[in-house]
């Protein structure tokens, strides 16, 4: 008989990986929400020095960089107010990193893409164009 104790894995530990998981599961939505609307992915979870964007797509000439945020539904902050400004400095030092890499041309802009959690799937809440915008406009 196997007396042995399956190990303890730390509460926060496990919510780390299933909010993780449910990211991921954000990520892939969203992505196929925008690519039905025309869009072309680029390039998913692009990093550079410890920033991240999550979606790089190409739609009408222009390069969009997509933040995408999975909350839950009685979440108390909505999904776009936490894209402040320090994480949109994240962002566009990333973009830029991005754009000079692969020598981009196209105008860009930062869309943010809210997705809900219903349980173990998703749903895409709302598709925020030209979010912010890094010179202030």
């Amino acid at each position: 008989m196997n007396t042995e104790k399956a190990p303890c894995i730390p509460y926060a530990f496990r919510k780390r990986k299933t909010d993780y998981r449910m990211g991921m599961a954000g990520e892939v939505l969203a992505s196929a929400y925008l690519r039905l609307k025309g869009y072309e992915l680029l390039c998913s979870n692009y990093r550079f020095a410890h920033r991240e964007i999550d979606l790089i797509m190409r739609h009408d000439h222009q390069l969009v960089f997509v933040e995408v945020k999975t909350r839950a539904p009685d979440s108390l902050v909505c999904a776009p107010a936490t894209v402040d400004f320090r994480k949109q400095m994240f962002l566009y030092t990333a973009a830029s990193r991005y754009v000079q890499e692969n020598h981009c041309t196209e105008n860009i802009r930062f869309d943010i893409v809210w997705v809900e959690r219903q349980g173990t799937s998703c749903r895409v809440v709302e598709h925020i164009q030209n979010a912010f915008s890094p010179f202030g406009g």
